[in-house]
């Protein structure tokens, strides 16, 4: 019999039946439709996600963690100072220039200047006392400061080497920033000869929890450097250098 002859024979019923049944397979294609485009949709969300992860890590890779400069953990920054040596451990003398005490002065005069800028400073030995490695790494760390600078002379056996070092360690892209931006504007201001950024592995610059630097601002074994660290007017050029080197480390706010 022909479809057009049977249809023809259906009764009302049947047909609603036959109506009702092409709407829902009608609407059931549409479903899988819907889905097979949401699926598609899903996949190439998911694909730009992966995309996009594996272009992140590569510019992490690339660029290391994070900005060079530092950022204030409390929107105001602090800075911790730490003179080397101190009390019964006075470090290397020459003449006129005895290490714990060119340390603290440059200290004093470096805090002074950068609290006149408006920043917290925190001076990790704040007195003529000796503080051994462990006491001033504890004292750094509790302070929560953003920075630590260390403050130390340089000693060779060899009397003419001269110069101004800076120390950062190797694990830490923003202690490597602030030492080479710290020591070029050392330089610049006390005219000091440039001994250079370099890696270093002192206690308070690797088991310290902020971007730490120790400065070695002259050789107390050269004759001419010593008579200058003992300066009170050289102390202040590097100071300044010292000041400057860590304002320009500083990420800026609004």
């Amino acid at each position: 019999m022909e479809r057009s002859e049977r249809e023809r024979q259906m009764t009302p019923a049947e047909r609603r039946r036959r109506m009702e049944a092409k709407r829902r397979r009608q609407k059931e294609r549409a479903r899988k439709k819907r889905l097979r485009m949401m699926i598609l949709i899903g996949m190439g969300i998911l694909a730009l996600a992966i995309v996009g992860l594996i272009v992140f890590g590569i510019v992490k890779l690339v660029s290391g963690s994070g900005s060079k400069k530092i950022a204030s953990k409390s929107g105001n920054f602090v800075i911790a100072i730490d003179a080397g040596h101190g009390g019964e451990d006075i470090g290397r003398s020459n003449g006129d220039a005895v290490e714990k005490n060119v340390t603290m002065d440059i200290s004093s005069k470096l805090k002074t200047m950068l609290e006149s800028q408006g920043f917290q400073v925190v001076m990790v030995r704040e007195d003529d006392a000796r503080m051994s490695k462990e006491e001033r790494v504890q004292k750094a760390n509790e302070s929560q400061a953003d920075l630590l600078i260390s403050i130390h002379g340089g000693y060779s056996e060899d009397v003419n080497a001269s110069g101004a070092v800076s120390y950062y360690n190797k694990e830490n892209k923003q202690s490597k920033n602030l030492a080479e931006t710290v020591q070029s504007a050392l330089v610049k201001e006390s005219s000091a000869s440039d001994g250079g950024a370099l890696e270093g592995s002192f206690h308070i610059i690797s088991d310290t929890e902020m971007p730490a630097v120790l400065v070695e601002v002259g050789y107390i074994s050269n004759a001419e450097e010593a008579l200058n660290l003992a300066d009170d007017s050289y102390q202040n050029e590097v100071a300044k250098g010292i000041a400057k080197g860590i304002i320009m480390s500083l990420e800026k706010t609004e």
